[in-house]
């Protein structure tokens, strides 16, 4: 247990009536309660109420209607002032110094999860932390006993990943390993954890199976959960927008979670937060009915491409997540697009535009078409220019292209 010492420092402390104000002094991963307890006051001009010297040297502050307790490293006047660090952070006869406890780094460390992951386990009453709130201690602290016996737990664990782990390894999201795990796809222990509580632990050899199984090669074609989550409907960059954003694209934090970024602010936002608080809706239906099985043709697109953007949202509005398979890469993304034709109605690229990055198959553009051919499927007619023009006018009357019309006629003999 930490028992943190100061000593008073009357000459280096502020003065009633002095004007100063807040410094974060922690990150929100680092306390997230701290952090949101500063988050109140930042950038706010407060007046020194009372100078408290015991135990440690603090200030009661009012930031306008609000009043606040900080320590003396939390503020500044612009002119940082530091007290030396020697004498005790106890306060004769306050009841909760009879509780043996652990302050929220020493918990965090003990139980081999971050500070945020011991804040919510307070909020969960998984650990019991201890109420100061004149926050006469700098830091959140928990009851011994309870911290004590979620250590125990884990020491008696097997060994192994946890699902977040393994997530992560495969490039999964969590829920996914979750689900993986229900239906047997992945096997995992089940381990009691607390009062009715289960965790799972999956060990090296079935994680080694798993990966074989579930983990897909650069070889193989994308799997419709790597790009698509059915739960929501959305599919990854698919443009959304709102009265109050602009636009908002979908992506994949490094949790593999979908929710979605806003580009004008370089925010992340939960589908959640991002469909309550900004009461984003999709800009277009991103399904179209499937196409016949053609082959498919293979794209390599950077993603910081002009094109990039005006290029998924064409694919997404004509071609449907139906017809196209997506990897998401580091700097690019790989597409598989089934061939087929629809017509080319952006303004936001040209077929010419997206041939640089064609990997297999042929892609052109034919009378107002976006026309994409599988290489495995690919045939030249050779026919008279009388009877070319013929098909073509045709073809112009029924509104496809020649391609779409000789197809259908051939395939109305052959049936």
């Amino acid at each position: 247990m930490n028992k943190l010492n100061h000593e008073k420092n009357t000459e280096t402390a502020y003065e009633i009536g002095e004007t100063v104000y807040v410094l974060l002094t922690c990150t929100e991963e680092e306390d997230p309660e701290s952090f949101y307890y500063f988050k109140q006051f930042e950038k706010k001009e407060g007046v020194i109420l009372e100078v408290i010297e015991h135990p440690r040297l603090q200030y009661r502050v009012k930031f306008g209607q609000a009043e606040a307790v900080l320590y003396h490293e939390e503020l500044t006047n612009g002119n940082q002032r530091d007290v030396p660090i020697t004498g005790t952070d106890t306060q004769e006869g306050w009841e909760g110094d009879k509780v043996e406890w652990y302050t929220q780094k020493e918990v965090a460390d003990l139980l081999g999860v971050s500070k945020a992951t011991v804040y919510h386990y307070g909020k969960q009453r998984k650990i019991i932390k201890i109420l100061d709130p004149h926050r006469l201690h700098k830091e959140a602290r928990y009851e011994k006993a309870e911290v004590d016996r979620l250590v125990d737990e884990k020491q008696s664990f097997p060994t192994g990943m946890s699902p977040n782990e393994v997530a992560k390894k495969l490039g999964l999201s969590v829920q996914s390993v979750y689900k993986y795990i229900q239906d047997g796809s992945i096997k995992a222990m089940a381990v009691p954890y607390g009062d009715e509580r289960i965790t799972y632990v999956i060990s090296e050899a079935a994680y080694q199976e798993a990966k074989k199984s579930l983990k897909p090669s650069e070889t193989q074609r994308p799997k419709k959960y790597e790009y698509y989550d059915s739960k929501n409907d959305i599919v990854l960059y698919q443009r959304f927008h709102s009265n109050k954003i602009p636009e908002a694209r979908v992506v994949r934090n490094e949790e593999k979670v979908f929710g979605f970024y806003l580009p004008n602010i370089q925010k992340w936002l939960t589908y959640e937060e991002g469909m309550k608080t900004y009461t984003l809706k999709p800009s277009y239906s991103i399904h179209q009915p499937p196409l016949d099985y053609k082959g498919y043709v293979e794209l390599q697109v950077p993603k910081n491409e002009v094109i990039f953007y005006p290029f998924i949202d064409y694919l997404y509005k004509n071609w449907g997540v139906e017809n196209i398979r997506m990897r998401e890469q580091d700097s690019s993304v790989l597409l598989f697009i089934r061939a087929g034709e629809r017509p080319l109605t952006t303004k936001g690229f040209f077929a010419a535009d997206i041939l640089p990055f064609l990997i297999k198959g042929d892609i052109y553009n034919e009378e107002g078409h976006l026309i994409l051919r599988s290489s495995y499927r690919k045939t030249s007619l050779e026919l008279p220019i009388d009877l070319l023009e013929s098909m073509t006018e045709l073809a112009e009357q029924e509104g496809i292209s020649m391609s779409k019309w000789v197809e259908q006629k051939l395939l109305s003999i052959l049936k």
